[in-house]
């Protein structure tokens, strides 16, 4: 018998997170937390079999200005024993019900299961459908840190060290940031964006999330420094065994020193110092999952969107993993495509970007 739960306190969800299967910060109470602080509604569902909690999920509600309906989201998510189909269609249902509550016009999920077939034909059996945009990364470079720091260096392209040893040479540095230095984060990051076309998010959204992780202990912020300013930063979280590269960017001058090299390297060492056994470099084109599904190898003379972002991290080694990818489940098909009529063109987290904007303009 499957009892659904929808109420639970922080401690509990967090052990449930932590200790399922496919389970990942995006999912934590935290990142509801830090969701809820720019305009997010949040609600916690779990499946209950016995005395154990078999599935769950983080569910966002975010109501769109000018109109009385709103989106729905659930980032890394569901998790827990989601081959239990039984499970995962008991909270899909409850899912569904608070959809209804809130004149939702689509769900979006971007489960952080690996890429297989029976999982993709129960998602499209319970009615959801493959959307090739995505707001997290399909695709990640992971690299595997109990290999020790001599073997991660020697796995690593003979110019990425070349060019490492280049930064420090240059009198580039990295050290780790505090508070304070959240302005001039954000500034290398706008400056990153424009010069890679790439969209970001409102100050006050970083300076949230670093608030409401900082106090959890497991955010951290890396910056490179030359001639005594920031020329590069890296924001760090850590989960489980496992730390994660969400933002990151260098300023031209920093990209004259190398800096992003040094500041990498810096970063899968900090990780190693603190005892993590995985380091996760984040987004790359989700193409290359595919690309490598198919047993071929991925142009090495793209540059485009996440391709040079790419060419870069596969530098340091690593293995590519690729998830499931995003479905959307439609609650109004017609609203549902006219969004993504507008959206279409969207990039990587412009989804995301203009959910938060919107949201701005509404208050």
């Amino acid at each position: 018998m499957s009892n659904l739960i929808d109420q639970f306190d922080e401690q509990t969800w967090n052990r449930f997170v932590a200790e399922a299967a496919h389970g990942h910060i995006m999912q934590t109470a935290a990142w509801g937390n830090f969701k809820a602080a720019v305009g997010w509604q949040v609600h916690r569902l779990g499946v209950r079999q016995g005395d154990d909690l078999t599935v769950g999920a983080q569910i966002l509600f975010r109501r769109l200005p000018f109109v009385p309906v709103a989106i729905a989201y659930i980032p890394k998510g569901p998790f827990g024993n989601t081959a239990d189909h039984a499970a995962m269609t008991a909270l899909f249902a409850g899912i569904h019900r608070l959809a209804r509550r809130y004149r939702t016009v689509f769900l979006k999920i971007e489960p952080n299961w690996p890429d297989e077939q029976p999982q993709r034909q129960f998602l499209q059996q319970q009615g959801f459908r493959f959307n090739e945009q995505t707001n997290q990364p399909r695709s990640t470079i992971t690299l595997d840190l109990r290999a020790g720091e001599q073997a991660l260096w020697g796995n690593m392209r003979k110019k990425t060290r070349k060019l490492v040893r280049r930064a420090e040479r240059e009198g580039v540095t990295v050290v780790e940031g505090a508070t304070a230095d959240m302005e001039r984060f954000f500034a290398v990051l706008q400056k990153t964006a424009r010069l890679k076309k790439f969209a970001i998010h409102n100050p006050d959204f970083y300076r949230r999330v670093w608030q409401v992780f900082r106090r959890e202990g497991c955010v951290h912020l890396l910056l490179a420094k030359y001639q005594d300013e920031i020329v590069g930063g890296k924001m760090i979280f850590t989960f489980r065994d496992t730390t994660m590269h969400f933002w990151g960017g260098t300023v031209p001058a920093g990209r004259k020193v190398f800096a992003s090299y040094l500041l990498q390297w810096r970063a899968i060492k900090w990780a190693l110092a603190q005892g993590y056994y995985t380091c996760d470099l984040w987004g790359i084109p989700n193409e290359v999952g595919e690309i490598l599904k198919r047993g071929e190898t991925p142009a090495r003379q793209r540059t485009d969107g996440l391709w040079g972002v790419y060419t870069f991290k596969r530098g340091f080694g690593g293995q590519v993993e690729t998830c499931i990818g995003a479905y959307d489940y439609p609650y109004r098909p017609v609203l549902y495509g006219l969004g993504a009529r507008i959206l279409k063109n969207q990039a990587l987290d412009g989804l995301s970007a203009w959910v938060e904007k919107v949201g701005h303009i509404g208050k």
